[in-house]
């Protein structure tokens, strides 16, 4: 896949009740399948636009350690498998 239009990927993340946490859409350009690059580009964009003194500021910072605690488990789980290993939701 080498393409130089733009991709959309949508994507949302719900709680077991159904409730939604998240959701949005990347837009860009992708050359990898199922546009990873795309979504790791956005990872990385999203990562490096959280500022840590806003935690501080809200007196959540255990909520800080918490998410980053789990996306460094996350990226270590991801790191040992070569396929996708949870559920997509459209």
């Amino acid at each position: 896949m080498d393409s130089t239009e733009e991709q959309r990927h949508q994507f949302k993340m719900v709680e077991d009740n159904g409730e939604i946490i998240v959701e949005g859409e990347i837009i860009g350009r992708s050359v990898i399948p199922y546009y990873d690059d795309l979504k790791c580009k956005a990872i990385i964009a999203l990562l490096n636009s959280i500022d840590q003194d806003n935690f501080v500021k809200a007196e959540k910072w255990e909520l800080f350690e918490e998410y980053f605690k789990e996306i460094e488990e996350t990226l270590t789980e991801i790191k040992k498998f070569n396929k996708f290993q949870g559920n997509v939701i459209q």
